[in-house]
């Protein structure tokens, strides 16, 4: 006997059983977690769902490309690379250069969803190693529908307000992309401030700390953690995460 029949009020995990995978409910998914996360979470565990999320997902990307692709001047990117390196470029070089960049963004424009989707599911796959590590006992696609839920609404919102910043400019090099929405700590800081130290307070965003709350929730409902092992995997990979990019600025920022 259902839960209707019964007159009782069906459970999420009555309710996520009747979500397929193409179904309008799934689709409704990544727009929920806006706001009810962990309804969708708890929904999630009874049973994950990837192919609308990661398909808007990839739409998102691709919409952002295609408002950046256009507005991209190839050319003072390279030479603000070249002068951050100290070097010199010819003309006829920098031409040429101009042109295989130029190429290069079409093919970009058609990877760059297929890769937004290959890093999900690779982020999935380490925060399943260190969910199991912990003790989770959750397997690897509801976890990575979980984090690729997560992500959504944070991604959704900085894509949308990048892509209307960027719009309001003819060009730009692809050395100032990640200062046009000043939405981390380091569009904050003085100038003056070591790249090492710029590059870590740039992963201190507003977007990634909306998006660091939906991990722990996702690692809590979804892999059975505690929330202490939740906030400690989160913390560890972004910790390196930022690590990582104060070096990638000291090197080359």
């Amino acid at each position: 006997m259902s839960g209707q029949e019964s007159g009782f009020p069906q459970t999420e995990n009555q309710y996520a059983s009747r979500v397929g995978e193409f179904s309008l409910g799934a689709l409704l998914r990544p727009l929920r977690a806006f706001w009810e996360p962990a309804k969708v979470f708890e929904e999630i565990a009874g049973k994950p769902t990837l192919f609308w999320v990661l398909l808007l997902q990839a739409a998102m990307v691709l919409g952002v490309q295609w408002v950046v692709a256009p507005r991209l001047d190839m050319e003072a990117t390279i030479l603000q690379s070249m002068e951050q390196r100290g070097q010199q470029i010819p003309p006829e070089r920098l031409a040429e250069a101009v042109q295989g960049a130029q190429r290069f963004s079409k093919v970009r424009l058609v990877l760059s969803p297929l890769a937004s989707v290959a890093i999900m599911a690779l982020l999935a796959g380490l925060y399943f190693l260190a969910a199991k590590a912990a003790g989770s006992d959750a397997e690897y696609k509801p976890l990575f529908s979980a984090i690729a839920h997560a992500s959504f609404p944070p991604s959704l919102v900085a894509s949308a307000v990048f892509a209307v910043v960027a719009s309001t400019r003819r060009s730009f090099a692809a050395q100032e992309i990640p200062r046009l929405v000043k939405s981390s700590l380091a569009a904050w800081l003085p100038e003056g401030v070591p790249a090492f130290f710029r590059g870590l307070a740039g992963v201190v965003d507003v977007f990634n700390v909306w998006y660091w709350v939906l991990l722990v929730m996702a690692l809590v409902t979804v892999g059975g953690l505690r929330r202490s092992q939740a906030v400690g995997i989160v913390a560890l990979f972004w910790g390196i995460w930022a690590v990582l990019q104060g070096i990638a600025a000291g090197l080359w920022g």
